[in-house]
C-alpha cells in the first residue's frame, strides 16, 4: 500500500483557510487580514499568498488591488445560477455512478446516510455536513469522470459558502435527508431514472429554501 501523501505548506494553509470559511468564521464578504491569519497559523507570507491565489481561481476568495483579500460574497443570480449547475451535475453524477454501484457500495451509502440522520437528531449540524460532503462525494468517485469529480469538488465549496450565508435551518436538513433515503432506495433499485429525478428534486428543494432565506436576510440585494 501507498503512503499516505503530506500536504505541502501551501496546501495545508490552503485547507486551513477553507475550513475558516465554509465553518463561518470568516464569513462571506469579509475582509481576511493578511497578518492576522499568517500569525495564526505561523506561516509566512509568500505560501499564504500561494493559498489565496489558489482558492481565487476556485471562486472562494476575491483578490480586490489596492484593498486585499476578501472572502467571496455571492448575488442571487450567482447563487441561483449554481444551484442550476449543481443540479445538472450531480444527475449526471448518478446516471453514470448507479450502473457501477455494488452492493457494499450501497450498504456503504446507508452508513452515511444513518451517521447523517443520527447527527441531525441529536443537532450536530457539523456532523451532518460532513455526511452530507461524503455522500455526494462518493456518487462523484463512482461515476469514474475524472473531470466531473474535480468539477463537483470546485462547486461544492462555493455551494457550502453560499449554505453558511444562508444558515441553513435544521428543518430544511430534515427534509434533505429524508429526501436522499428515498434516493437510496432507487440506488438499491439501480432505478437511473428515480434516483436523478430525486437527486434533482433534493437540490431544488433546497436550492428554493437557499435562495428565499437568503432574500430575506439580504433585502437589499
Amino acid at each position: 500500500m501507498n503512503a499516505p501523501r503530506h500536504l505541502t505548506l501551501r496546501e495545508r494553509i490552503y485547507e486551513e483557510i477553507v475550513r475558516l470559511i465554509v465553518s463561518g468564521e470568516l464569513p462571506s464578504g469579509v475582509s481576511i487580514d493578511e497578518k492576522e491569519l499568517t500569525e495564526r497559523l505561523q506561516v509566512s507570507r509568500t505560501p499564504f499568498r500561494e493559498a489565496i491565489g489558489t482558492l481565487a481561481k476556485e471562486g472562494l476568495i476575491e483578490i480586490k488591488p489596492y484593498r486585499g483579500f476578501f472572502v467571496r460574497s455571492f448575488t442571487p443570480k450567482e447563487i441561483d445560477d449554481l444551484y442550476n449547475l449543481r443540479k445538472t451535475l450531480e444527475c449526471f453524477a448518478v446516471e453514470l455512478a448507479v450502473p457501477e454501484m455494488s452492493d457494499r457500495h450501497i450498504a456503504n451509502f446507508e452508513r452515511i446516510l444513518d451517521e447523517a440522520v443520527a447527527a441531525l437528531r441529536r443537532g450536530d449540524m457539523e456532523t451532518y455536513g460532513i455526511r452530507d460532503k461524503e455522500f455526494h462525494e462518493t456518487i462523484a468517485e463512482l461515476s469514474g469522470s475524472a473531470p466531473l469529480i474535480e468539477t463537483l469538488a470546485r462547486l461544492a465549496l462555493q455551494i457550502q459558502i453560499c449554505r453558511s450565508i444562508a444558515n441553513e435551518s435544521r428543518d430544511l436538513a430534515e427534509r434533505a435527508a429524508e429526501e436522499r433515503d428515498q434516493i437510496l432506495r432507487a440506488f438499491r433499485a439501480r432505478d437511473i431514472a428515480r434516483a436523478k429525478a430525486l437527486m434533482h428534486a433534493h437540490i431544488s428543494d433546497v436550492q428554493q429554501a437557499v435562495m428565499a432565506r437568503f432574500q430575506k436576510e439580504n433585502p437589499a440585494r
